[in-house]
């Protein structure tokens, strides 16, 4: 069933039901985009297209685990039956490991890359398949602080995860530059989300003691980044990391 987009572009956001890619999807919905939320969390998601609904722009949220190539691909397929194209692309589903080299085992290694690196390359090589006929793309990848210098209190998995998120931006802004699609990644630093909000009081004073402007980054500064890396603005900046995490890295 076609949805009508009323002429505004469509970004697909991966894990947009809660923290940095709830904030992407309304900050996209602000700037003009309709953003279409895909989560494993459907009920979660759901509160969020209603958010969105209350801004005055029509979406819907696609169930789908991004481990799975196979519901991914399913997945593309279904958004661009309902609105005719997939414009923007925000790799943002992921979780977080906090196991060191030493503790790490098999299963957790798996499901940390399966969901966090994984999951951005079959969903780049589906966002690519609706892209490239038409000339036009954005992919944002929501890589971290973690995968430029190895973290503090992530895991080895999850640091290397990350890692492999900018590997992949730069190898893939490569190869798709002249089809008139960027490929960027944004490594924020630690974010005020559900996630650092639970963290134990003298881990979070830690995290704040170094970062250098002496506070966690709100998400909707991740959002507004992602937003003008998706714009016509941006056309000229490809296979770039920017840094969101108030400068506990610099270089």
């Amino acid at each position: 069933m076609q949805i009508d987009a009323d002429g505004k572009r469509i970004a697909m956001v991966t894990g947009s039901a809660k923290g940095i890619g709830r904030a992407i999807a309304l900050t996209l919905a602000r700037s003009g985009v309709v953003p279409v939320l895909v989560d494993i969390d459907g009920e979660a998601a759901k509160k969020v297209v209603t958010e969105i609904s209350d801004e005055g722009i029509e979406t819907v949220c696609f169930v789908c685990d991004v481990s799975n190539v196979g519901e991914v691909r399913r997945c593309f397929a279904d958004v661009f039956d309902s609105f005719g194209a997939v414009d923007i692309l925000v790799n943002n589903a992921g979780i977080l490991s906090t196991t060191s080299i030493t503790e790490l085992d098999e299963a957790e290694w798996q499901r940390v890359m399966d969901i966090n690196l994984k999951s951005a390359v079959f969903a780049t090589q589906a966002a690519l398949t609706y892209m490239m006929p038409r000339k036009w793309g954005r992919i944002i990848n929501i890589a971290s602080m973690a995968g430029r210098m190895g973290g503090f209190d992530t895991g080895c998995a999850y640091s290397v995860s990350k890692a492999g998120m900018i590997g992949l931006t730069m190898r893939v802004a490569r190869r798709v530059a002249s089809e008139g699609i960027t490929v960027n990644a944004i490594a924020p630093g630690p974010t005020n989300t559900e996630l650092v909000q639970g963290f134990a009081p003298e881990v979070r004073k830690r995290l704040i003691d170094g970062i250098p402007v002496g506070r966690v980054i709100e998400p909707e500064r991740i959002g507004e980044t992602a937003a003008f890396l998706a714009s016509d603005a941006a056309e000229f900046i490809t296979g770039a990391v920017i840094d969101v995490n108030g400068g506990m890295f610099m270089g």
